[in-house]
């Protein structure tokens, strides 16, 4: 069995729509969504009609979250004011141009979503079980993602936030962070995604990276008053975190 896991989409239709195809050429059984469906890009609305017409499950991520409740600040970590300030204003863009049925939408999205495919068990959020803008970074310690397995007892967890791509084993536990389909990493722009395949005797873990018209994408970007930035800076790293790596690696 194979199984498309996307997430971190930010507004960013035209990634969207190459990922989906993608996921068709490559015989994807099923697809799911690890939130963080708008903020950043220009096309909130379009990315959550195109989710809402696939069906493709997703969970709430935190810019979902703050612009389907109207919150004031979406809980992103960012490595500058100026960043952060380009941030809280895609939040203000966002919050005013999405219609009221998908911001009711964006509410409705559940945290977590677990599901039972082809007798193992996936377990989907956005930064953590317990909260929406915890960041699972590559570099955690095992022991963080081991209370995790061992508090949740399921065979693959999936989830975004960092943009990160990778994928990690602790115990019998599979932990894989999808990337980014809208914000691509410093030098390559393209959409990423994850692939599980199930199968007997094991689980097997892929990532793809799928071109797409970014240049569509400044100009909207550009037509809407919203940095480029905003699709090329990832989130910062706290400085606790980090030495919270080194010490227990």
């Amino acid at each position: 069995m194979r199984i498309a896991l996307i997430g971190d989409i930010h507004a960013n239709l035209p990634a969207l729509r190459a990922v989906i195809a993608d996921v068709a050429s490559i015989g994807a059984d099923a697809a799911f969504c690890v939130g963080d469906v708008v903020g950043r890009g220009p096309h909130p609305n379009e990315v959550v009609d195109e989710l809402r017409l696939l069906e493709i499950p997703t969970v709430q991520g935190n810019w979902d979250e703050a612009v389907g409740m109207d919150r004031e600040q979406t809980g992103a970590s960012w490595a500058s004011s100026e960043a952060e300030a380009a941030g809280l204003g895609s939040m203000t863009w966002t919050a005013q141009h999405m219609t009221d049925e998908n911001r009711a939408w964006l509410r409705q999205l559940p945290q977590t979503i677990r599901t039972n495919l082809d007798g193992r068990s996936l377990f989907l959020f956005h930064g953590s079980p317990l909260r929406a803008n915890e960041y699972l970074w590559s570099e955690r310690p095992s022991r963080v993602l081991a209370r995790i397995a061992s508090d949740e007892a399921d065979d693959i967890f999936a989830f975004g936030h960092t943009h990160e791509a990778f994928h990690r084993v602790v115990g019998p536990a599979h932990f894989v962070a999808c990337g980014s389909v809208g914000c691509g990493t410093e030098g390559d722009a393209r959409a990423r995604y994850a692939v599980v395949y199930i199968g007997e005797p094991g689980i097997a873990v892929g990532f793809r990276s799928v071109t797409y018209d970014q240049q569509s994408v400044v100009d909207d970007m550009a037509a809407a008053g919203l940095s480029i930035d905003l699709l090329r800076e990832p989130p910062a790293v706290h400085p606790n975190v980090a030495v919270e790596a080194t010490r227990e690696r």
